[in-house]
C-alpha cells in the first residue's frame, strides 16, 4: 500500500508535542507489513537520519510572516505552508499513484485542491481546530488587530477542517473528547482514536518516594511557541503570584521557548524560575514534587502529561486537559476548572506526601500499558487497508 503523507516539516528531532505525534505515527505505520510511506514536508532549521522505513521528501523552509495571509482563504499556518515550493514538490509527487494520501493536522490542508478526487484521503488531527482556534480568539487579551487577525484566522480554520473532514474518508483523533466532537459533525465517516505514544522508558514501578525532605517545587515542562501556550502560562503565573510566594512554593519553567520571552517573564515574576532550550528535562523534573498542566486554552493530548506520569511525578492539571489519560481526576491528579483554583489547590496539596505518592504510583499503573507507539502503527495501518469510502 504506497500512502503520501504531508505534514508541516522534517519532524526529526522532535522536540515539541506536535513533532513528537507525527513522528511517532510516522514511524509506527511505516514499519507495518506491506506500507511504504513518503513523506513530503518543509526543512527544519536542525535536522537529524533515522533508520525508519519512509522515504523523506524535504522541499525549502516554512517562511516567516503572517501579513499575506490575510487576503486568502487559507489560515495563516496553512498560507504558509502550502508556498510555491511545497505545491511544486507535490505536483511532482502526484504524478505517482497513491492508495492513501495523508494531511497531517488541518493546516496541512493547503494541498486539498491539489488531491485526485478518487484517491483515498485520511485526516490526523492534532486538535478539533475549529474549536480551539476560537477559543484562543475569544480569550484573546492583546490589541484589537491581534484579537480580529485571530478571528479571522479562526473562521478561516473552522471553513478548511469542514471541507477537509467532509473530502476525507478516515479522519483520525489525539483524544477521545475530539474524537466525539469530530463524530457528532461527520455524517458516515470513520473516525479513530491514535492516542500518541511514549518514546523514553517506561519503568516497571515509581522511581520516587516523596518525603519531607523533598524538594517543594511545581515544574511546568513544555515548548512555547504557539500564543496559546505563552497565554496559558501568563494566566498561571498571575494566578499562582501570591498562593506560591505565601506558601514558599518554587515554580520552575522548562523548555523549548524564545529566550527573550523568558527573561522578560523573570523581570515580571522574580519568584519563578525561567529555564529555555534545556538539553534535557529530566535532572528538573527529578527535583519536583508535582508536574504542572496549566491549558485553559488549547485541546490535544497534552504529552507532558506522559512526561511526568512516567517519571514518578504526580500531575495538576485543567481537569479539560486530562481527556486521554485513563487516571481518576479525584485521587491520581490533582484537578481544578481554572488557573486560580488549580493554583490553589496546587498549594493546599504539596505537603499531603500520602497522596501524592499515592496520585504517582496510580497514575503509573494506570498508564503504562497504554502509550506504545508500537500499537499505533496497526491500529492506522488496519483502518487504511479496510476503508469505507464515502464521497459527498
Amino acid at each position: 500500500m504506497r500512502c503520501l503523507w504531508i505534514t508541516r516539516q522534517d519532524p526529526r528531532p522532535a522536540d515539541s508535542g506536535e513533532l513528537i505525534y507525527s513522528l511517532g505515527l510516522i514511524r509506527s505505520l511505516a514499519a507495518q507489513p506491506g506500507i511504504e510511506l513518503t513523506v513530503l514536508a518543509h526543512h527544519a532549521t536542525k535536522s537529524c537520519e533515522d533508520e525508519s522505513a519512509v522515504t523523506w521528501q524535504f522541499h525549502g523552509h516554512i517562511p516567516e510572516g503572517r501579513l499575506r495571509s490575510l487576503t486568502s482563504p487559507l489560515p495563516a499556518d496553512a498560507f504558509r505552508l502550502g508556498n510555491r515550493h511545497q505545491r511544486e514538490a507535490l505536483g511532482r509527487l502526484l504524478t505517482r499513484s497513491w492508495d492513501w494520501i495523508i494531511i497531517d493536522q488541518a493546516a496541512c490542508a493547503w494541498a486539498l485542491p491539489f488531491i485526485p478526487p478518487k484517491t483515498l484521503l485520511a485526516y490526523i488531527a492534532h486538535n478539533h481546530e475549529a474549536t480551539l482556534r476560537h477559543e484562543v480568539a475569544r480569550n484573546e487579551r492583546g490589541p484589537m488587530p491581534l484579537k480580529l487577525a485571530l478571528r479571522w484566522d479562526a473562521r478561516k480554520y473552522s471553513r478548511l477542517e469542514r471541507r477537509l473532514c467532509k473530502r476525507a474518508d478516515l479522519v483520525t483523533a489525539i483524544t477521545p473528547h475530539d474524537a466525539d466532537t469530530f463524530r457528532s459533525e461527520l455524517a458516515d465517516q470513520p473516525v479513530l482514536t491514535l492516542l500518541p505514544g511514549f518514546e523514553g522508558r517506561i519503568p516497571a514501578k515509581a522511581p520516587r518516594q516523596f518525603t519531607v525532605d523533598s524538594p517543594r517545587v511545581v515544574v511546568l515542562a513544555g515548548a512555547f511557541e504557539w500564543l496559546a501556550k505563552r497565554r496559558n502560562l501568563e494566566r498561571f503565573l498571575h494566578a499562582a503570584r501570591r498562593p506560591f510566594q505565601e506558601g514558599g512554593i518554587r515554580f520552575q519553567v522548562i523548555g523549548k521557548a524564545d529566550p527573550e520571552w523568558f527573561q522578560s517573564l523573570a523581570r515580571q515574576h522574580p519568584w519563578a524560575d525561567f529555564k529555555s532550550n534545556v538539553p534535557a528535562i529530566d535532572p528538573y523534573l527529578g527535583q519536583a514534587r508535582i508536574g504542572l498542566i496549566p491549558e485553559a486554552l488549547g485541546g490535544g493530548f497534552k504529552l507532558k502529561a506522559l512526561d511526568y506520569i512516567f517519571r514518578g511525578l504526580p500531575v495538576a492539571s485543567i481537569d479539560k486537559a486530562l481527556s486521554g489519560l485513563p487516571i481518576d481526576p479525584f485521587s491520581e491528579a490533582i484537578t481544578a476548572s481554572d488557573p486560580e483554583s488549580l493554583a490553589s489547590k496546587v498549594v493546599s496539596r504539596i505537603d499531603d506526601l500520602r497522596f501524592l505518592n499515592h496520585a504517582a504510583h496510580s497514575a503509573l499503573a494506570a498508564c503504562r500499558q497504554a502509550f506504545h507507539w508500537k500499537d499505533r502503527g496497526p491500529a492506522l495501518a488496519a483502518a487504511l487497508k479496510n476503508p469505507h469510502p464515502h464521497r459527498s
